[in-house]
């Protein structure tokens, strides 16, 4: 399973519909998979004179984060959107719901 965030899809949902120019981008890797960040936060700015519907906005971004099980954070922050995608591999924590009980 190769997990995908297409930023140039989202780059171009900013621009079409809030009219965005710039984009900064920071993620946090780990020494072992250096390629496949676990942490991305993108921060883009807007034409203010644009309303956010931030529901609509998170529905739009969530069709570029292909093959992944992720946590999405949008938010405004001194006038440009700040996007929060976590990647999660496999859960962190799996439950098997064993019962110990004598038959």
């Amino acid at each position: 399973m190769r997990r995908k965030v297409d930023i140039t899809g989202i780059h171009r949902i900013l621009t079409r519909y809030y009219g965005s120019r710039n984009v900064t981008i920071n993620t946090n890797v780990s020494d072992k998979t250096f390629l496949f960040p676990s942490d991305i936060k993108l921060i883009f700015d807007y034409d203010p004179s644009y309303d956010i519907d931030f529901i609509i906005l998170m529905r739009r971004i969530r069709r570029y984060i292909i093959d992944a099980d992720f946590f999405l954070n949008v938010q405004e922050k001194e006038k440009k959107i700040q996007i929060n995608v976590m990647v999660f591999d496999e859960p962190e924590y799996k439950d098997f719901d064993f019962e110990f009980s004598s038959n």
